[in-house]
């Protein structure tokens, strides 16, 4: 590994601080957590005590490993959170955690199909799609 990647990776692993210690705060909080496969500086990790998938700085964590669009959808918070920093945690990680806990509330007689489209179609949860790549 040369000398100018490494200092990249560095800065990138600073750039995104906040959520790179929370994802090791989650993954210390999940201990069955397991690595299964390492992509671009990210670590994806199955843990299936988790409900669902989550992206913090390097980290992604999925119930279950390869989880297909989810898999796809976390890489694109973690493609927002290279974008955005340190503003990643207030403009997408709230707003994401905060549509959850709605639609859970709020939306419990929407069918899943009705449910699921609102929430995908979130601002911050369709340009995590538009930039993993996953079509719904």
């Amino acid at each position: 590994m040369n000398k100018t990647y490494r200092w990249k990776e560095i800065l990138l692993w600073l750039w995104q601080l906040p959520q790179n210690l929370l994802g090791l705060a989650l993954l210390h909080h999940y201990r069955d957590a397991r690595l299964y496969h390492t992509e671009n500086g990210r670590r994806y990790y199955a843990a299936y005590d988790m409900p669902s998938g989550i992206s913090l700085g390097n980290y992604i964590i999925l119930h279950q490993a390869d989880m297909g669009n989810d898999k796809l959808h976390e890489y694109g918070h973690s493609r927002q959170s290279r974008i955005l920093g340190p503003l990643y945690l207030l403009l997408i990680g709230l707003p994401s955690i905060l549509g959850n806990l709605f639609d859970q509330v709020f939306h419990r007689h929407w069918s899943y199909e009705r449910s699921y489209r609102w929430y995908y179609r979130l601002p911050w949860e369709a340009w995590a799609d538009k930039l993993g790549g996953v079509r719904r």
